[in-house]
């Protein structure tokens, strides 16, 4: 009896590698990440970017942001398939086809350093960078106390680096605030997957210092961000900062999480705005 299965037509290895990407690309879209895409295309325009080098440096954060993604989902196969949250459906097809995502990811790479290094040293250092960070924090890091809260920290800013002008120290003090943002970010990520964690035996930030300490922290994180904000960026939009202080933490962590995101969202345009007209 013939297999009606073996008369389907193989997946190419173009489709394959386009299933990949494209799965990531879903799931983290569903799940609102991707922050730094926004956050450069403001950067860009602030500092007056002529339309080549917007459209270049646009391009390759969404490439970048989407290569460090990949690598994550890549790193993190097994326990996405254990974890029920989790998209099983892509993990699934990763686990399936892990010597073409290997393959995509070293291509991948590749291809964006040769360019960037012949575009820019600047956007070559972010995404030299960023690509140590992301394998070096989803392999080793991501489930230890404070480490995990620092890198995705640095994830963000080496991401942001693309969208300032060459090495430039201004550039570069503006996205340390956006540093503290990711730090934040990822204190409230480690909230919402509290249990889900604890379950699995990981030892994230809440699940080692409580939950209690973890809002004291948090709360310190937005004290730091305004207070740097207004010494050292002297930008007013920094006190801002202070009403995520008093959010209720009785409330969804997806509901504070985007509250949190809006509040940011408000300084960063208001800074933007202010860089854009001092240019």
């Amino acid at each position: 009896m013939i297999n009606k299965k073996n008369l389907l037509p193989p997946v190419t290895s173009f489709k394959t590698c386009y299933r990949l990407l494209a799965d990531t690309a879903k799931d983290r879209l569903a799940r609102l990440e991707a922050n730094t895409i926004p956050g450069n295309f403001l950067l860009l325009i602030a500092f007056h970017f002529g339309p080549i080098d917007f459209l270049i440096r646009m391009v390759v954060t969404i490439y970048l942001n989407l290569l460090g993604y990949f690598i994550n989902d890549y790193i993190d196969v097994e326990v996405d398939l254990a974890s029920k949250d989790k998209d099983q459906t892509k993990a699934l097809f990763i686990k399936h086809n892990q010597k073409t995502a290997l393959a995509l990811i070293i291509v991948m790479s590749a291809v964006l350093i040769v360019f960037t290094f012949l575009y820019s040293a600047s956007v070559c250092f972010a995404v030299v960078m960023l690509l140590l960070i992301v394998t070096v924090y989803t392999k080793f890091y991501k489930n230890n106390a404070f480490l995990d809260v620092i890198f995705i920290g640095l994830w963000g800013l080496a991401l942001s680096w693309i969208a300032i002008p060459d090495f430039s120290w201004h550039g570069i003090k503006l996205i340390v605030l956006l540093f503290i943002f990711g730090c934040c970010f990822e204190m409230v990520q480690t909230v919402k997957d509290y249990e889900e964690d604890k379950k699995f035996g990981l030892t994230t930030t809440p699940i080692r210092i409580g939950l209690d300490n973890t809002f004291f922290i948090l709360r310190g994180l937005y004290i730091l961000a305004a207070v740097y904000s207004l010494l050292i960026l002297k930008e007013l939009a920094g006190i801002l900062m202070i009403f995520p202080i008093f959010f209720s933490r009785s409330q969804k962590p997806a509901i504070y999480w985007t509250k949190l995101k809006i509040v940011c969202g408000v300084i960063w345009l208001i800074i933007m705005v202010r860089v854009y007209l001092a240019q």
